[in-house]
């Protein structure tokens, strides 16, 4: 049975959250799947550019993955992963769309993320099964984008090609927003993006996305050369995208460096700016607390599709609920395991943790605020 409650501010079913709210525990209710290692972008925030291939090796059979989603017993939120997914149409036809049509009729909602560069007719095979199209988006012009959407490609193809996927993205956007499609724009906030937040945002907007996605840039693997942004760089940032949004456009933050449990007044003042702002949102991350990814080429089971902690083993090892229980138990999970009732806060992530405070133990502070949570709401 298809669910057919809207996916809102009110209703996030990537919300890790939620399943505090149900079941008054993490449970594994949100499943990634890694469909290609292909991509006709090399970005220069990629998280997952080391992983990058010039050809996908040969995947396990769908049934095998199927069997393997079968032994969740409940799926409220499901994405597609890659490089980018909608490349390679025999993995189209393969692997995408019977995997989002699976979670579909199994109630799930239903998530790619793509770089939305390729042909729009590719993407109509997938529309029946497809809740939000996320995509990556750190440019507020097409400069930007032909610059940093290729910074790391050895040979860079012609200036005008690069241009011509950039008014491809957002045709694309625009059309398949119309269509019904929700599309969630995520833009990274480092050093690049700061000084240029208003213009990205005003981008993102005029290409008819529903939603606006707002992460702190971390260290990590392919983008680990990038410099992470101080936090006053990033609270600043937050309030200068506050100022000028659209309000008609959902803001999501995530993964933000900010606790109501700081001790810094600055910190507590934005965040009940960010639970007093409407249409806006701030997303406890789902990876480890809600999510494991799983890539089809291996088998191999992550808590996210680009750290190296967290690795899990195979499917052959085990069921997915059986590696979630396993990073539960582990110290690296118990670390990060804090739950603070009075304002719904799962804690840090392990990049947050590592990058901003590698010596803090969350379990032992309490919340100086206090609000109640309107963002999420039963499915």
């Amino acid at each position: 049975m298809t669910n057919i409650t809207k996916i809102s501010p009110a209703n996030d079913p990537w919300e890790a959250y939620m399943d505090q709210t149900e079941f008054g525990r993490a449970v594994l209710s949100n499943i990634e799947i890694t469909t290609t290692n292909l991509c006709n972008m090399r970005c220069e925030h990629c998280a997952v550019g080391y992983s990058l291939q010039q050809k996908d090796p040969d995947a396990l059979s769908f049934e095998r993955i199927k069997e393997s989603l079968d032994t969740v017993p409940f799926l409220r939120a499901f994405s597609i992963t890659g490089g980018e997914p909608m490349l390679n149409m025999r993995s189209v036809r393969h692997y995408v769309v019977p995997l989002l049509r699976y979670a579909h009729e199994r109630g799930a909602r239903t998530q790619i993320n793509s770089n939305l560069t390729m042909p729009l007719k590719r993407y109509e095979e997938i529309l029946p099964y497809l809740d939000v199209l996320h995509i990556s988006h750190n440019y507020g012009s097409i400069e930007d984008f032909s610059d940093i959407g290729f910074a790391v490609m050895e040979k860079k193809p012609p200036e005008q090609v690069r241009e011509k996927a950039f008014r491809t993205m957002v045709e694309n956007s625009l059309e398949l927003s119309r269509r019904g499609v929700m599309i969630s724009a995520e833009t990274m906030l480092n050093k690049r993006t700061l000084p240029h937040l208003e213009s990205i945002h005003e981008q993102i907007v005029s290409m008819g996305a529903a939603r606006h996605e707002v992460h702190p840039m971390y260290p990590t693997s392919f983008a680990a050369h990038l410099e992470t942004s101080s936090l006053d760089d990033i609270r600043d940032g937050i309030h200068r995208l506050l100022d000028v949004r659209n309000p008609d456009v959902w803001m999501l933050f995530g993964t933000l460096p900010f606790y109501a449990c700081s001790s810094d007044k600055r910190d507590l003042e934005l965040l009940q700016r960010l639970q007093a702002e409407p249409n806006v949102t701030v997303r406890n991350d789902p990876d480890g607390r809600s999510r494991l990814n799983l890539n089809i080429f291996d088998g191999s089971i992550h808590v996210t599709d680009f750290h190296a902690d967290g690795e899990l083993g195979t499917i052959d090892d085990h069921t997915l609920p059986e590696a979630f229980h396993k990073w539960q138990q582990s110290k690296t999970a118990a670390s990060l395991s804090c739950h603070c009732p009075a304002v719904s806060c799962l804690g840090p992530n392990l990049l947050v943790k590592n990058t901003y405070y590698p010596e803090t133990d969350f379990r032992t502070r309490h919340a100086a605020i206090s609000y109640e949570r309107t963002d999420t709401a039963d499915i």
